[in-house]
C-alpha cells in the first residue's frame, strides 16, 4: 500500500504511516484492550462523551445565554441520538460535533436495542429451558370466561394426585395471575392450531385435550376443528399415542358434525345441556341443584368415577346389574358411600341404571360407573 510500511522493532509490530507517525498497537490489540474494560465503565465513558458534546454544542450555539436555544439544542441532540438528522447548527464547530454525535448515537441506539432484545430472548430461552417434560397431563386450548372454572374443577378433582394442566392460547391471558400459586398450572402464549405447538407440549402424551371456544374469533367452532385435525395428525407420528382424547366446547349446534368428523371424541354444548336442566327444573323443584352437585368437585358433593376393567374383581364378570349393585354397596364406608349408577360398555355406550333388556351381565371390557364423595379408582 503506497505510503504505508509494516516495520518490526524488537519483535513488536509497528505500523508506519506517512510523515513518520508510528502506532505501537495493532488494530486487533486495540479491540482486545477495549474488551477488557468493564461494560459499566464503557457506559460511563460513553455518557461522559455525550455530555461533553452537548456542552460544546450549547457553548458554540449560545445555548447558555438563550434558554430557548438551549432547549432546541437538547431536542436536536435527542433526535440525533436515535439516528435522525435535525436542523443544522449555525456554527461550523456545532455542525462537526453534531455529525460526530450522529455517528456515536447510532452505536448507542443500536447497543440499547440489542440490550433489550437480548433480555427478552434470554427470558424466552429460560422459560423454554425450565419447561418440564409433560406426561399424562391435561391441555386446554384457547381461553374464555369458562376457563378459570374449568381449571379450578380440574385442580379440585386431582388433589390427591396432582396433574399438570397446560393452557395454550394465542392471545394474552389476563387472569393467569389468579393461578400464580398453582405449581401444576402452566400458561403458554402460542397458536394451538399449529402442529409444532401441540407437539412441543407433548399432546400425544396428554390424558385429554380440552378445546374451549375462542370467543374472540369469528368462527370458534371452525378453529376448534382445525386444532382437532392437528391433534389427529400427531396420532400418525410413529411411537405416538393413537387415541388422544379430545373434548370440545360447541357454540353453534350446526357445527356438531363438523367437530366429530374432525376427530373430537366428546362435543359439549352448554346451550344443549342448559335447556334440558331448565325444563327439568321447571317440572321438579331444585333439580338444578342435583345437576350442580354432580358437576362440581368438592368434599361435600358426589361425583361420578369410572372403574376400568382390571380395577374391580374378575369374579364380578357375568353378574347382572342388580348383583353388581349389591357387591359395590358392600364396599361402602360411613364417610365414603358407594353407588353403582351405570355401565360403560366396551364400545363406549353409556347405560345408566339399565333395564334387564339393555344389560344382561358384566362383560370383561365393561367399565363401572360409580358415584362417590371421594375419588376412587379401584374396587375390591
Amino acid at each position: 500500500m503506497p505510503g504505508f510500511k509494516l516495520a518490526s522493532v524488537g519483535g513488536t509490530a509497528k505500523h508506519r504511516f506517512p510523515g513518520g507517525i508510528k502506532w505501537a498497537f495493532p488494530p486487533g490489540q486495540v479491540w482486545l484492550v477495549l474488551r477488557k474494560i468493564p461494560r459499566d465503565t464503557l457506559w460511563v465513558i460513553g455518557l461522559g462523551m455525550v455530555g461533553a458534546v452537548v456542552g460544546i454544542l450549547l457553548w458554540s450555539e449560545g445555548g447558555f445565554v438563550n434558554p430557548a436555544t438551549a432547549w432546541e439544542i437538547i431536542t436536536n441532540v435527542l433526535i440525533t441520538l436515535v439516528g435522525e438528522y435535525p436542523d443544522k447548527p449555525k456554527t461550523i464547530l456545532g455542525q462537526v460535533f453534531q455529525l460526530l454525535l450522529l455517528l456515536f448515537g447510532t452505536f448507542i441506539f443500536g447497543a440499547l436495542v440489542g440490550k433489550f432484545s437480548s433480555f427478552f430472548v434470554t427470558q424466552a430461552l429460560l422459560q423454554e429451558k425450565n419447561m418440564q417434560v409433560f406426561n399424562d397431563h391435561i391441555i386446554i386450548c384457547n381461553w374464555n370466561e369458562k376457563a378459570p372454572a374449568v381449571i379450578h374443577q380440574l385442580l379440585q378433582g386431582n388433589q390427591k394426585q396432582p396433574r399438570d394442566i397446560v393452557v395454550i392460547s394465542a392471545s394474552e391471558i389476563p387472569q393467569k395471575n389468579e393461578f400464580i400459586s398453582q405449581t401444576h398450572v402452566y400458561f403458554i402464549q402460542a397458536d394451538p392450531t399449529h402442529h409444532a405447538t401441540l407437539q412441543k407440549f407433548f399432546a400425544p402424551q396428554a390424558k385429554a385435550i380440552i378445546l374451549l371456544a375462542d370467543e374472540d374469533t369469528q368462527g370458534p367452532d371452525e378453529k376448534n376443528a382445525l386444532i382437532a385435525l392437528a391433534i389427529k395428525h400427531l396420532e400418525q407420528i410413529p411411537h405416538s399415542q393413537r387415541n388422544i382424547h379430545v373434548v370440545a366446547e360447541l357454540v353453534n349446534l350446526d357445527r356438531y358434525r363438523h367437530l366429530q368428523e374432525a376427530g373430537v371424541d366428546e362435543v359439549v354444548s352448554a346451550r344443549d345441556y342448559s335447556s334440558g336442566i331448565i325444563a327439568q327444573s321447571a317440572l321438579f323443584k331444585n333439580m338444578s341443584v342435583v345437576y350442580q352437585q354432580l358437576l362440581t368437585y368438592t368434599e361435600d358433593t358426589n361425583e361420578f368415577y369410572f372403574i376400568e376393567p382390571g380395577h374391580y374383581p374378575v369374579s364380578w364378570q357375568g353378574l347382572s346389574f342388580g348383583e353388581l349393585s349389591q357387591q359395590v354397596s358392600r364396599l361402602s364406608q360411613p364417610e365414603q358411600p358407594l353407588m353403582l349408577v351405570g355401565i360403560r360398555r366396551g364400545d363406549g355406550a353409556i347405560l345408566l341404571n339399565p333395564k334387564r333388556s339393555q344389560f344382561q351381565y358384566l362383560a370383561p371390557d365393561d367399565t363401572l360407573i360409580i358415584m362417590a364423595f371421594q375419588p376412587i379408582a379401584t374396587l375390591g
